[in-house]
């Protein structure tokens, strides 16, 4: 279905200007790619994980982090909790 732009016209509300960020370079990748480590378990405990097959899979990842940071040798940085003050 076409916009009926004569009955609703276009209007411009807000202009967002975003400085320019530090570019992406094969340093900044290979910290991030290889120092870190992903799990279904790092999210917020209502959004984490159900079922057996779920909890049957986390020792996996945790033994997947584990190989990748001996492997690459660079320890892999788990998030930590966050504190609600």
């Amino acid at each position: 279905m076409q916009w009926p732009e004569d009955e609703s016209p276009y209007v411009t509300v807000a202009r967002i200007r975003v400085a320019p960020q530090t570019s992406w370079n094969a340093q900044r990748e290979k910290g991030i790619d290889d120092g870190m480590a992903f799990s279904p378990w790092h999210g917020v405990a209502a959004h984490r994980p159900l079922g057996g097959v779920m909890r049957a899979r986390k020792m996996s990842y945790e033994m997947s982090s584990k190989f990748r940071g001996e492997r690459n040798g660079c320890p892999m940085h788990e998030p930590r909790e966050r504190v609600d003050l």
